[in-house]
């Protein structure tokens, strides 16, 4: 038998953790649907024009951030609790077939799940609103530009989720959470002092990775980022940058397994 990645060992397993976990996943389903639907029904029942479809993208996600962190952390979190973690680990699976029916559930599944929810219930509240005949409301579109940069975003945060809850044995979402705030400031510090270095300007404005480059000379205010295939490099980095937390993850998870 492969001791890497065996379909039918795959299959059942994958149908194992559905079977375990179904109730779970439609009560998170459930209580998704509730907050987007209370949350929007107060915002769109105290304003007098449709929102706009910048404002949707925002909402879809800051919404989609949160709620997949948190939803990643619970799907891993056999890996890492002390009294889960046995029976987790001690099952007759490869750990890149657990790692992989997680990965799965908490990346493709939820992005679908989680779309499909925000959409039907944002085109229910703006049914349900009769709003003035001068205003129109209208769905934003996933096709944007800003979607391959907010996709890789997910990533990054999915990814390091998986491994605070592989790594830590307990509060892991809390201590994941503490723990990327804390090194990001000093990354961002770094990368702040790194600019100052090798641009010669005196006043920069905290800089974040792959981010802005905001500075003043003298009374004007500059705003500088990559374009064109500079981005692109980018949000390439950035998605290798994903894989490799991934990757951290399931090495962690098969030592532990070991």
């Amino acid at each position: 038998m492969n001791n890497f990645f065996n379909l039918k060992r795959f299959c059942r397993l994958f149908v194992k953790h559905t079977v375990e976990h179904y109730r779970t996943y439609l009560m998170s389903i459930a209580v998704l649907t509730g907050v987007i639907l209370l949350g929007g029904s107060f915002l769109f029942f105290i304003v007098l024009e449709p929102p706009d479809t910048g404002f949707q993208m925002a909402a879809f996600v800051i919404l989609m951030l949160i709620a997949g962190c948190i939803f990643t952390s619970t799907v891993f979190a056999d890996f890492g609790e002390k009294n889960k973690s046995i029976p987790a680990l001690t099952l007759p699976a490869t750990a890149f077939e657990k790692f992989l029916v997680g990965w799965i559930y908490s990346y493709p599944i939820f992005l679908l799940v989680y779309t499909t929810i925000f959409y039907l219930a944002l085109g229910a509240l703006g049914i349900t609103k009769h709003w003035d005949p001068k205003h129109h409301f209208v769905l934003f579109s996933l096709f944007q530009g800003e979607m391959p940069v907010l996709l890789v975003l997910f990533s990054i945060l999915h990814a390091i989720t998986i491994f605070g809850a592989i790594f830590f044995k307990n509060m892991h979402f809390i201590k994941t959470g503490f723990a990327f705030f804390i090194s990001y400031s000093v990354l961002m510090i770094c990368n702040t002092i790194f600019l100052k270095v090798i641009t010669g300007l005196g006043i920069i404005k905290l800089a974040m990775p792959f981010g802005f480059l905001n500075f003043d000379v003298g009374p004007k205010y500059y705003s500088l980022s990559a374009d064109g295939p500079d981005s692109l490099m980018v949000i390439i980095t950035m998605m290798l940058v994903s894989v490799l937390i991934w990757t951290a993850a399931y090495f962690k998870l098969k030592e532990k397994q070991v």
